[in-house]
């Protein structure tokens, strides 16, 4: 189990997930004491159960409902003609403003 100090853990705090990622436990330190366990998350050990007390006690906040996406990211992008390329039909664009 590796060790760190709760200054350490919040520099480098991407690292030290990376690290949890790869299957590391971390102790995290105040002071020369233990103050948080960070380990990887097993989603098979969370029961429906465990995560209501979660929630309830104000530990955990419930997932948010999904957001449709605006209409202009759902739509298909438009694609160029056969043979053109971006830089030819903006070429073509200009030679029409002259």
């Amino acid at each position: 189990m590796k060790r760190t100090t709760v200054s350490q853990a919040k520099n480098n705090f991407s690292a030290l997930l990376a690290e949890v990622r790869g299957g590391e436990t971390v102790l995290v330190t105040l002071r020369g004491k233990a103050v948080a366990q960070i380990k990887p998350f097993d989603a098979d050990s969370m029961t429906d159960k465990a995560a209501t007390e979660l929630v309830e006690e104000g530990i955990a906040n419930p997932p948010r409902a999904r957001l449709d996406l605006p209409t202009f990211l759902a739509a298909p992008r438009p694609r160029l003609p056969e043979g053109y390329s971006a830089s030819r039909l903006i070429a073509d664009e200009r030679n029409e403003e002259r």
